[in-house]
């Protein structure tokens, strides 16, 4: 429903508001609350050799993260500096910002040190790619409030890079790499902390495009635009021996674009425990990030312009930074690998919204035919079943066991046998004896007459 809304009317709707932890902006004059964080600034003194050193105040971790629907965004605190440290789950070596983009879908780790003067200061979050009207409402500003501090935030907000300049964003991702001195658990499994030595299996050139077609926007991946089905694709995969009609699978043009765009429900396939390369291709005027469910992404490279074989030469493949969700910038390309080690049906697709929603996804299905061992667990006994799976027919009830027999009466004991044989025939003895007094009385009666 939501998709047909977007495809007829909401197309050319973007989001006009920025929020940071859900409040609107602190220069706001409507706003009734706005986001404040608060810090200490503690100076101790400490005695060595009769001297006193005073040390700076606390240092802060400020995890940053782009949760919209649409903008990619500069952050920034007035008169700090961030060191960035992580992002996605992922140690990067150290480097100093002035202000850190961060695109939809990500998020990173900063310290902040709480070393300036006692007072508030304005922290800032801009939107790339947007023009002078547009961040009159795509500008959402919040507080750096230190502790015990009276002087609210004043002077001009901390500058950002230019909001079109794609040159600084790249430079900066670039310089985002993985920290190799850290001790921390590694997604590289061959071991390594580089993925120089590996041999690639795959190769994907995925290109998003966006189309008109009978009063409809969708947009596409070479111009194959996803039908999503009645049926989920991991139920047909497992009950409909490989899908039946529910998906296509290989089929799919995974290294150039169709002369048309096309609807269908593809699934490619991917070799399990293979490294795959996929280049991203962004032929749009707008900002785009990609996630796949499963795995991570080892970014290689960024670059502008067209992708050619030629661009590997340019990759990063000593300390490529892992992360979940990777950005393309418009007019420009992304590189990534990926060691498929996690067999199922994987879903890939655009962290824009309104891109996801109208097409621009595709389901990468890991397999291995090897049943032993099994690679995957059974489907849990609560599986909803939907579309052409139905649920299997209920086991019929338990039959009712049948009700005993009354037990028999018990048989008498032998001694209350032998009593009762006594007993009777002593009866008998005293019934004989009675008679034969009886007579007696008669005859002596008859004797007398």
């Amino acid at each position: 429903v939501i998709g047909d809304k977007l495809a007829h009317e909401g197309y050319n709707n973007t989001p006009n508001i920025m929020l940071m932890n859900g409040k609107v902006s602190y220069l706001d004059p409507k706003a009734k609350s706005n986001e404040s964080f608060t810090v200490q600034r503690d100076f101790a003194l400490v005695h060595i050799l009769s001297k006193s050193f005073m040390i700076p105040g606390k240092t802060y971790r400020l995890r940053i993260s782009n949760v919209g629907s649409e903008w990619s965004f500069n952050f920034r605190i007035q008169n700090h500096s961030m060191l960035l440290v992580e992002t996605e789950g992922s140690y990067t070596n150290q480097i100093t910002l002035d202000s850190l983009d961060v695109h939809v879908g990500q998020s990173y780790s900063v310290l902040v040190t709480a070393d300036q003067d006692s007072a508030d200061y304005y922290i800032v979050a801009t939107a790339k790619m947007a023009n002078s009207t547009q961040l009159k409402t795509l500008e959402v500003v919040s507080v750096l409030h230190y502790e015990n501090s009276t002087k609210p935030a004043d002077g001009p907000l901390p500058n950002g890079p230019d909001p079109f300049d794609v040159n600084f964003s790249i430079s900066q991702a670039r310089s985002i790499r993985w920290n190799l001195t850290t001790g921390a658990a590694r997604p590289n499994p061959q071991g390594s902390f580089n993925v120089s030595n590996v041999t690639l299996s795959q190769t994907f050139v995925l290109q998003n495009s966006v189309n008109k077609k009978n009063g409809m926007i969708n947009y596409a991946i070479n111009n194959v635009s996803y039908a999503t089905p009645q049926t989920p694709l991991k139920l047909a995969d497992y009950y409909l021996n490989g899908g039946a009609g529910v998906y296509e699978l290989d089929k799919f043009p995974a290294n150039s674009s169709l002369p048309e765009t096309v609807y269908g429900t593809f699934v490619v396939s991917g070799e399990h425990k293979g490294w795959l390369e996929i280049v991203f291709k962004n032929e749009l005027k707008v900002m785009d990030s990609w996630h796949l469910d499963g795995f991570g992404f080892f970014v290689v490279g960024y670059g502008s312009g067209n992708w050619t074989p030629k661009s590997r030469r340019t990759y990063n493949l000593y300390d490529p930074v892992v992360r979940s969700t990777v950005q393309v910038y418009p007019k420009g390309w992304t590189a990534v690998y990926v060691y498929l080690d996690n067999p199922g049906m994987w879903n890939l697709r655009s962290q824009n919204l309104k891109h996801w929603y109208l097409g621009q996804e595709l389901y990468i299905r890991v397999y291995d035919s090897d049943p032993n061992p099994a690679k995957e667990h059974p489907p849990p006994k609560n599986l909803l079943y939907c579309g052409s799976v139905q649920a299997p027919p209920s086991a019929p009830p338990p039959s009712p066991k049948p009700v005993p027999a009354p037990p028999a009466p018990a048989s008498p004991s032998s001694a209350a046998t032998t009593t009762a044989t006594i007993t009777t025939i002593k009866r008998q003895w005293f019934n004989i004896i009675e008679a034969i007094f009886m007579l007696l009385i008669i005859w002596d009666g008859s004797w007398c007459l």
